[in-house]
């Protein structure tokens, strides 16, 4: 005999998590353990106002809750806000809070909390300044205080954030922004607490107990093994969350992942490649997940980088040299991977059609041509005798890896020498970040709005600080101050062209959707905006 149980897990992430209490299904591990989900790195950081990684995403979308979430077709949802009312001039918004809402100690939420958050985030340093660019883009008065330590964020007041009480918060822009309410999904808009979240460090964040908002909060956390999450009885809509506990392994092999599912030592596994997905014994078990996101490599241009990379021809004869078509078909099948022909990928809004498809119609970008590619470099005084060195670093993955040496030969056919540099995914982070590597991978995924992509090669922006171009900066600024939707969308289309194209700043490779392992248990999984949510899953589970 089967019984249903209808299971409600909060699990917001970039890519997947778990929900399930099967009974033959988890083998011989004590069902009291919970769920068991395999990420594929390191978690970094538990900080809201700090992540930049997926595997940090999959812990803190239990811990944490914003004023909005996004549905499975990106609409807006309400969360911990109520309603909201936008000004006539577009610049000012008023959100009320959800009635009744507390932490898990029972203090009540009030939109102070909201306020210490966003002023906290944006004084936390110039390490942050990824996660602070909207806000210090957008808000009123933001900019001056972005980045600077001195200040106490509870002593201060701008003219952007407002709380004429604690169930008001007010927000007010510089100039209009269309997806402002899908913005404030972003972690950095969700509140904090001032006796809880320190203004200027993270350790907080990986104590296990401390209060939280979210459907969870955090029992146990070792950022180099695991971290475990359990039901938080004080939130808004507790009666929903059946699930007591979530364990998140670090596990970063692939196979590793796929031999502890196989063995239902896992629930999941969410770090599995194409190949793993392509050659799977049972379909059924095989969850592809949806992303609008971007795999490509960036080029340290910036003044961290070396002098090669400062050179546009150079740039275009490493991309030029790139078989994209063949790169995707040796790295997996269509079903996962499609050739990008430009930066922004499938999936946003452009002027009339899908932004990218709107695009390729007219022009793609840095088609494969060995030839030209080779008389650039020679252009550049490098030929069989003196030829270009590069390093490209990448993080371990066994993705990465294909896509790290099929680079190597593709680069060697055009008679460059290219050195392979793997690291830890931590560490690769921390590198990445801070200019220390001359080409590497990178991914990113975003919603909302072909802006995100695009804004994040801005000097305020950038995560991967290897581009310093101000005409670049200003086509980006002024983009947004366009109100004519179609208007916007060319400008964005330029700014593009600009830099991928006409400067080759980055090499755009792949669109993906990461394939995953989950039980034939798991029904039901809704999709929030790019992200799965184990909100409303049904699992079936045999009787004991």
């Amino acid at each position: 005999m089967k019984k249903i149980l209808t299971l409600l897990c909060a699990v917001m992430l970039l890519l997947t998590t778990a929900c399930s209490t099967q009974n033959s299904a988890q083998g011989n591990r004590d069902p009291k353990d919970g769920l068991v989900v395999a990420i594929g790195g390191q978690i970094t950081t538990l900080d809201p106002g700090l992540t930049q990684e997926t595997v940090n995403d999959y812990v803190l979308r239990h811990l944490t809750a914003g004023l909005f979430h996004q549905d499975d077709d990106n609409n807006i949802v309400y969360d911990l806000c109520q309603d909201y009312t936008v000004s006539e001039d577009g610049l000012t918004y008023t959100f009320t809070l959800r009635d009744g809402v507390v932490w898990s100690d029972g203090q009540p939420l009030t939109s102070g909390d909201f306020k210490y958050g966003i002023l906290r985030n944006l004084t936390y340093g110039a390490d942050n300044s990824w996660s602070i660019y909207y806000p210090m883009t957008y808000l009123a008065g933001a900019e001056e205080i972005a980045g600077n330590m001195d200040l106490d964020p509870t002593q201060i007041e701008i003219e952007g954030v407002s709380t004429p009480d604690d169930q008001t918060l007010i927000l007010t822009l510089i100039k209009p922004c269309a997806w402002f309410p899908q913005m404030l999904t972003n972690y950095v808009w969700r509140p904090l607490r001032s006796d809880v979240a320190d203004a200027h460090e993270s350790l907080w964040a990986f104590k296990p107990g401390y209060p939280t908002v979210g459907p969870y909060t955090l029992e146990e956390c070792n950022e180099n093994e695991k971290a475990v999450v359990v039901k938080n009885e004080n939130y808004y809509n507790a009666e929903s969350i059946t699930m007591p506990r979530i364990t998140f392994l670090v596990m970063s092999d692939s196979d590793a992942q796929s031999l502890a599912f196989k063995n239902k030592e896992i629930d999941m596994a969410l770090n599995i490649t194409a190949t793993i997905a392509e050659g799977y014994p049972n379909a059924d078990e095989i969850w592809q997940i949806p992303q609008i996101s971007s795999y490509f490599i960036a080029l340290n241009s910036g003044s961290t980088g070396p002098d090669y990379l400062k050179n546009v021809d150079v740039r275009r004869a490493l991309a030029l040299s790139i078989d994209k078509e063949a790169l995707v078909s040796a790295v997996g099948s269509e079903e996962y991977y499609r050739v990008l022909h430009g930066y922004v990928p499938v999936g946003l809004a452009g002027a009339e059609d899908d932004f990218r498809l709107e695009q390729d119609a007219r022009e793609k970008y840095l088609e494969y041509n060995l030839e030209e590619a080779k008389a650039l470099l020679a252009k550049a005084g490098y030929d069989e005798n003196n030829p270009l060195k590069i390093v490209y670093k990448y993080s371990q993955s066994q993705l990465h890896a294909d896509v790290a040496q099929i680079l190597q030969q593709m680069w060697g056919n055009a008679g460059i020498d290219c050195e392979l540099q793997v690291v830890e995914s931590g560490v690769f982070y921390n590198q990445v970040d801070n200019g220390d590597f001359e080409t590497s991978r990178y991914g990113y995924s975003a919603g909302d709005d072909p802006s995100q992509f695009l804004n994040l090669w801005t000097t305020g922006q950038q995560i991967v600080a290897s581009v310093d171009d101000p005409v670049y900066d200003k086509m980006v600024d002024e983009a947004g101050y366009l109100a004519d939707h179609a208007e916007y969308m060319n400008a964005l289309h330029a700014a593009e062209r600009y830099l991928i194209e006409e400067n080759v700043y980055l090499i755009p490779l792949f669109n993906y959707n990461t394939p995953a392992l989950k039980s034939t248990a798991i029904q039901g999984v809704e999709m929030w905006g790019l992200t799965p949510f184990y909100g409303h899953c049904t699992v079936q589970s045999e009787a004991a």
